[in-house]
């Protein structure tokens, strides 16, 4: 029963389940051994399958004739009929065996892989009734012209029965790990049933004699080519050779039940020319082909019309037997998509399209076998009930894209009728050779739906590792593994699988092929300079808490942002002079930049001082101070204390009275006097410093005592 012209789109429930592809993805021995032999190396170990479905096709035969074609003034037809030929046994049963450690796979199957059939009852709504006269009940608009007896100018009874068993024997052999070729003789059982025989000529007054079940049995063969680049694609082609079929041998009876002639009719199975795509990956194996089906080379499909009487009265004219099918050459596309997200219970989705061998001026001709579909739809799953057994199913949905149609055409010999030296019938048989009815139309189209269930069984297969995985289909046989790897192993459970793990012992990432980032800041541990510690690029994956360009290890103040140049701490400037603390002589007194942060000091302020320390008086010779003194001193300090980031020096002077040695002693003791002072008062020591001069830079005249008493001094001045 067929749905890829007369081939069946694919074989057991698991290559229906994809489409029927399986050219470069063998998921089951079955659709290995239908497609591409070679691909059956994949397998080893003895596999024992066995497919049963329940196969309807419910094609819709319809006819309708132009008004005045059964008669003058009789009304337009038109009829619509189902077929009733019901749900139909689907088998299929295949064997393979093979060692994991053998180049050679061999595998026997017994496929039905082709046929047709139509139940179309006889109309019965008819112009006519059995007594002759014009039927007063007729409805025109129900009435299926194509189905009136056969005396009435129809086919009465349409009923055909085709059926294809293929017994292959398969051998596969790998070159290589990744390449294989197979080859396969297959031999060939049919049968077939037509009923009226169109194949006969039929006879003017007994129209055409139906035939029994006539059978034959035929031979050819397949080679196959399968490429596995062990990376998840997947390649294959193969052809099968025509199955030639010796001639099937009608015994024909008429409906009056009197013998008619006997017919011979050859027909053969197609070349099919097969390339597919597979990939396969972790929990989806995807799987594509392309069919090429040679009808026009073929027996029986490749003539058509009526065939030409070679002797009589009616000699290079149609018999009204016909010559064969007449159908063109086809494009099928399968594809399947296989997803193994549930443990044990893999689900697959497949889909069919076909191209439409008949041509419109030819459907007459193919009435009998008008099952073609366009579009079908397929759902599968498994259950794997143990590694040695498991349950597979499919549903299959099918339908024709709109209706194939063309004319009626007149199957009755022609006859002279005009005498005009040509037998024509009431259509002109030399400009009109296939008896055309103008106006008439017949068509067809159909759905199909198909329940199947599949055993498979794996006898035996070599699991070296014992991880379940076959040692043939195991890219790793000596070490346990998983399934999504090929039978490799994942030792850290990461999902990537050791050969393919820089870290085949630590969980880690796919992006840094399987090695860890233990503190997930998108550097591998290995290259983490803080492999705990979050971090940053620039940094080698070491953190900058406060974010301040300076990663923390290096940074003095890591939780406080500050410039690189100042360690990472933030600059801090107590006095608010704009001169940060760590370079501010007087951080806690607001100064100016150009004097380290410390205030300036003015001429005014200078004056004040200057004013104040020449008036600071020592007794005489001595470098004790004067009791009016004290609060020069005091006045002094007070006006330093204001300045203590800066640095100032205390100058002692004396008049020319005595040696220059004494002169020198004395005023370093005097300068040394106010030092002290101050620094007892709390002027920083290393900001202040004492020199005496002597009487070597005197202000006054020496000779005079007015002069001598203004060269004794003290003066204090910053320090430039």
């Amino acid at each position: 029963m067929a749905q890829t012209g007369h081939l069946m789109q694919g074989v057991g429930a698991v290559n229906m389940s994809m489409g029927g592809a399986a050219t470069a993805q063998p998921l089951d021995i079955s659709g290995a051994m239908q497609w591409n032999p070679a691909a059956l190396s994949v397998f080893d170990g003895s596999i024992l399958r066995f497919d049963i479905g329940a196969f309807e096709g419910v094609p819709e035969l319809s006819s309708s004739l132009p008004a005045g074609m059964l008669g003058q003034g009789a009304p337009a037809t038109f009829g619509k009929t189902k077929s009733e030929l019901g749900y139909m046994p689907m088998p299929a049963l295949g064997f393979a065996w093979g060692k994991a450690d053998s180049k050679h796979t061999f595998g026997v199957s017994a496929f039905g892989i082709s046929g047709f059939g139509v139940d179309f009852p006889q109309e019965t709504n008819l112009p006519i009734g059995s007594d002759g006269n014009p039927n007063p009940n007729w409805n025109p608009n129900s009435s299926n012209a194509i189905l009136y007896p056969q005396n009435l100018m129809g086919f009465g009874n349409l009923h055909s029965e085709y059926m294809l068993l293929q017994v292959g024997f398969t051998w596969a052999y790998n070159f290589s790990e990744k390449f294989s070729i197979g080859l396969q003789p297959t031999f060939n059982y049919a049968s077939l049933i037509l009923e009226p025989n169109p194949l006969a000529a039929p006879s003017q007054t007994l129209g055409y004699p139906v035939s029994e079940s006539a059978s034959t049995t035929g031979f050819g063969g397949q080679i196959g080519l399968f490429y596995d680049s062990l990376k998840g694609f997947k390649i294959g082609a193969s052809y099968k050779t025509p199955q030639y079929f010796s001639e099937f041998d009608f015994k024909n009876t008429y409906l009056d039940g009197s013998s008619a002639p006997n017919v011979k009719f050859s027909m053969n199975y197609p070349a099919v020319y097969s390339i597919g795509l597979g990939y396969s990956k972790g929990i989806v194996d995807i799987a594509l082909d392309y069919r090429y089906v040679d009808y026009e080379g073929t027996d029986g499909f490749q003539d058509s019309g009526w065939q030409i009487a070679e002797e009589g009265p009616f000699t290079g004219f149609p018999t009204g037997a016909v010559n064969g099918f007449g159908w063109q050459n086809m494009s099928v596309v399968s594809a399947g998509l296989q997803l193994k997200a549930i443990k044990k219970l893999p689900l697959r989705f497949g889909y069919t399209y076909s191209s439409n061998p008949i041509q419109d001026e030819l459907a007459f001709f193919s009435t009998p076998a008008t099952a073609i579909i366009a579009h079908a739809f397929q759902f599968g799953l498994s259950y794997e009930v143990s590694e040695a057994f498991r349950i597979d199913a499919v549903y299959h949905y099918g339908m024709s894209d709109g209706k194939t149609s063309g004319n009626l055409l007149s199957p009755i010999p022609a006859i002279d009728f005009n005498q005009d030296g040509f037998p024509d019938g009431p259509w002109d048989a030399v400009n009109n050779p296939l008896g055309k009815i103008p106006g008439s139309e017949v068509a067809y189209e159909m759905t199909t739906q198909m329940f199947m269930l599949g055993l498979n069984f794996n006898l035996k297969g070599k699991d070296t590792d014992g991880d379940g995985v076959k040692d043939k289909d195991d890219l790793c046989p000596e070490v346990a593994g998983l399934e999504q790897f090929n039978g490799c192993p994942d030792t850290d459970g990461d999902g990537i699988q050791d050969s393919e793990d820089k870290c085949p012992n630590e969980a880690g990432l796919a992006k840094f092929n399987g090695c860890p980032d233990s503190d997930g800041d998108g550097f591998m541990d290995s290259e983490d300079m803080c492999p705990n510690e979050a971090g940053l690029e620039q940094f080698n994956g070491c953190p900058d808490t406060d974010g301040d360009g300076v990663m923390d290890s290096q940074d003095a103040c890591p939780n406080e942002a500050g410039p690189i140049e100042n360690k990472g701490c933030p600059i801090i400037d107590t006095d608010g002079d704009g001169v940060p603390d760590d370079k501010d002589n007087c951080p806690n007194v607001f100064g100016s930049a150009s004097n380290y942060g410390c205030p300036v000091v003015t001429e005014a302020v200078q004056k004040e001082i200057t004013d104040l320390a020449r008036a600071i008086y020592f007794k005489t010779g001595k470098d004790s101070f004067t009791d009016e003194t004290q609060i020069r001193l005091e006045s002094i300090d007070k006006i330093l204390a204001e300045y203590t980031g800066s640095q100032f020096i205390v100058e002692g002077h004396t008049d020319s009275t005595g040696s220059d040695k004494i002169n020198s002693e004395l005023s370093q003791k005097r300068a040394n006097a106010v030092m002290n002072y101050l620094i007892e008062n709390g002027f920083p020591a290393e900001n202040i410093q004492a020199v005496g001069y002597g009487s070597s830079k005197p202000i006054g005249d020496n000779n005079t005592s007015k002069g001598r008493q203004a060269n004794r001094r003290v003066e204090i001045y910053t320090k430039k």
